[in-house]
């Protein structure tokens, strides 16, 4: 926990995977999209310190490929564990782990299956932190309580500024965090791209930056806690952001734009342009 004493904003990356942006041109390009699961990589982020540019953390996702809950067949809703190491302290030795069980995605928060969570330990297995998302999700904004324990009271609350439109590549998308008072004590904010290859890289695969800052006195637990929230964030709304599909059999491109929400379900915005005309004609 010593290693967040200090810090009071990290900017994280997500890796770029080849592989996986491949398999899903290539899914699009047969009109087959399930099939771009079939490439899925399990996500790998830098973290850096925003104050000195330094490494900080290197968070690497542990998880199934296949399986009822694996990356294969559910993802983005799969069961994982977010290994996250700092090098000033062991290349082999986490520091924290955030534990996400598989869910029912994109529907209404209305039970506990549907309800995305998230547990925080350090590396001997001690819980610190639990990160839920309330019943009905928030309603027109998304929401997560942040507490120590499952049952306890919260102790925090993160909602996104936006309001039923969320996920839009072409803006920053923030979440403010605010203690039980009401009192601002940090936001977590999903970077819009800041030039051309940063977009072309969104658009054909899940890399994203983030950035989280904290009040310098909050607890170094709880900084942890809100900095396992960033990720639970990450695989609810933003894995498919931005996704651009050329479907070379039905001559057609598609680009997702936003995501609607109401209540935890969460539909994607899509824009599309060309389509085969005799299909079409077939249609009428």
């Amino acid at each position: 926990m010593e290693t967040l004493v200090e810090t009071t904003h990290l900017v994280v990356k997500q890796k770029f995977e080849p592989l996986e942006a491949m398999a899903n041109a290539a899914a699009n390009a047969i009109d087959m999209d399930a099939l771009g699961n079939l490439g899925e990589v399990a996500n790998k982020y830098d973290v850096y310190d925003a104050g000195n540019g330094g490494d900080k953390f290197r968070v690497v996702e542990k998880s199934d490929y296949c399986g009822l809950t694996g990356r294969c067949c559910c993802n983005p809703n799969h069961e994982l564990q977010l290994h996250v190491y700092a090098p000033e302290v062991s290349h082999s030795e986490e520091v924290f782990i955030y534990d996400r069980p598989c869910k029912c995605g994109s529907c209404c928060a209305c039970c506990s299956i549907c309800q995305q969570e998230m547990i925080a330990s350090d590396n001997t297995g001690g819980q610190f932190g639990y990160i839920k998302q309330p019943f009905l999700g928030g309603g027109m904004s998304p929401k997560l309580q942040v507490m120590e324990r499952e049952g306890e009271e919260e102790y925090a609350t993160i909602e996104s500024n936006a309001f039923c439109c969320i996920a839009g590549i072409c803006c920053d998308n923030t979440f403010t965090v605010k203690d039980r008072d009401g009192n601002e004590i940090g936001k977590i904010v999903k970077k819009k791209p800041s030039d051309l290859a940063e977009l072309a890289t969104e658009i054909v695969s899940d890399a994203d930056v983030f950035a989280i800052e904290f009040n310098k006195e909050l607890e170094p637990e709880k900084k942890a806690t809100l900095f396992g929230a960033l990720y639970l964030i990450d695989y609810m709304f933003f894995e498919n952001e931005g996704q651009g599909n050329v479907d070379l059999v039905n001559q057609q491109c598609s680009f997702k734009c936003c995501d609607l929400y109401c209540c935890g379900c969460v539909c994607p915005c899509n824009c599309n342009c060309g389509g085969n005309s005799d299909a079409n004609n077939d249609g009428e």
